[in-house]
């Protein structure tokens, strides 16, 4: 019986040289599947077509945007969820989603074999392998690039070679979904350089934004967006449009020398208007409604839960006790934030929710504060006690002389 293999297949460079590969090189036949998880000006069409010219059999393409929105993005807005405090988890995030359609599609294909695009560097075979073993250990899965051992050089001329067509001239790496785009390769690998003006797409440069800031008005209901300037939409509409406003006021552009899962450094370079600008409003809106205890256990969850979307443990069951968390957390995180976007920066100018617990009478300053101020020093006696007994303590014992046995 021949064998049947399930190519999580992009149109780009990576993954058109792969059907040609496995072909060659394995023997199998070759399905696609391609998912529209929100990338700019995707044409599954197009897509679907090339694949069947390179000699896929079966091409299978879905929109999957709402359901990326929905399901996954969402819980990374509850979470806060931000790698080493910058990163939305853009492609981290997708990654799972794409792994469980895969699952699905092999299954209806009868295919024995998952296939994709990642190298032997990246974190995205850590995230693609883990996930399609944890929903069905007994699929084989191959990365090709990784087991070709190619370079992108090699690719190109393998490219060549065959008549595959080369997106973009080849120079960048780009991944895009809803949340975010992300682009390697090229000179952005070189720390000593600034990030090159062409690898810009979806933020215009800060300095080079327009003159008079945005004001947008987001509500939040159990801490998701539910409404951007007073029009209800679903989230996914709501990222597509923040995508352009705050892109167009140069918010969003994300540079940074990140810990891959592998142990290597990277220098990546991120645009996520929308999540930037989301995440900010979300945040400062639960520190009006969460108290300190609250804030502060939130934040240690946030933190795992971002390390663990990056790494690829999205299917580990300690991921639904921190979902759990994280839902609860935000039961209570409603009301509307209003922010300014101009020229890179993203600035609160107000709020308004029921839930806050913030009271203006207990913490004004001016006439009318109903706070008692008269009770504070017999706070102060009991809150500093075991601070100013144990310093005592400790202090007698220095001063007692040092008895020396001869």
């Amino acid at each position: 019986m021949e064998k049947k293999a399930l190519l999580l297949y992009s149109g780009g460079l990576d993954t058109s040289v792969m059907i040609r590969w496995l072909q060659e090189k394995l023997g199998y036949e070759v399905s696609t599947l391609t998912l529209d998880v929100g990338q700019e000006k995707n044409n599954l069409k197009q897509i679907a077509d090339k694949a069947r010219r390179l000699g896929a059999v079966e091409t299978i393409t879905k929109d999957v945007t709402s359901t990326f929105a929905e399901d996954y993005v969402s819980l990374g807005i509850l979470g806060d969820a931000l790698y080493e405090g910058s990163y939305p988890l853009s492609t981290s995030l997708a990654r799972p989603l794409m792994a469980k359609e895969a699952v699905d599609v092999a299954h209806l294909l009868d295919c024995d074999t998952i296939v994709h695009g990642s190298t032997g560097k990246g974190n995205d075979q850590v995230r693609f392998e883990v996930s399609i073993r944890a929903l069905d250990e007994s699929l084989k899965v191959i990365a090709p690039v990784r087991d070709m051992n190619m370079n992108r050089d090699e690719e190109i001329e393998y490219a060549k070679t065959h008549g595959i067509e080369i997106p973009f001239g080849g120079k960048y790496s780009v991944d895009e979904n809803l949340w975010g785009r992300s682009v390697e390769g090229s000179t952005i690998e070189h720390i000593s350089e600034p990030v090159p003006q062409d690898a810009y797409q979806w933020v215009t440069y800060p300095e080079n934004a327009k003159e008079t800031p945005d004001i947008v008005r987001i509500d939040f209901e159990q801490g998701l967006p539910v409404a951007l300037n007073g029009v209800s939409l679903s989230l996914r509409d709501i990222i597509i449009s923040l995508n352009t406003i705050a892109g167009s006021n140069g918010i969003g552009s994300i540079e940074v020398i990140e810990n891959r899962v592998v142990g290597i450094k990277s220098h990546e370079f991120y645009e996520c208007p929308a999540a930037i600008t989301i995440l900010k409003g979300h945040k400062y809106l639960e520190s009006a409604v969460l108290n300190k205890k609250e804030l502060n256990l939130k934040s240690y969850m946030d933190n795992q839960l971002s390390e663990y979307i990056y790494s690829g443990l999205w299917f580990d069951p300690v991921m639904d006790h921190i979902w759990a968390m994280e839902k609860s957390l935000n039961e209570h995180v409603g009301g509307t934030v209003n922010l300014k976007l101009y020229k890179g920066s993203v600035t609160p100018m107000g709020i308004e929710s029921k839930s806050a617990v913030y009271d203006i009478s207990l913490s004004s300053y001016g006439k009318g504060q109903t706070f008692d101020q008269a009770k504070s020093p017999g706070y102060i006696y009991v809150f500093g006690n075991e601070t100013v007994l144990t310093r005592k303590a400790r202090s007698s014992i220095k001063e007692q002389p040092e008895i020396r046995i001869e």
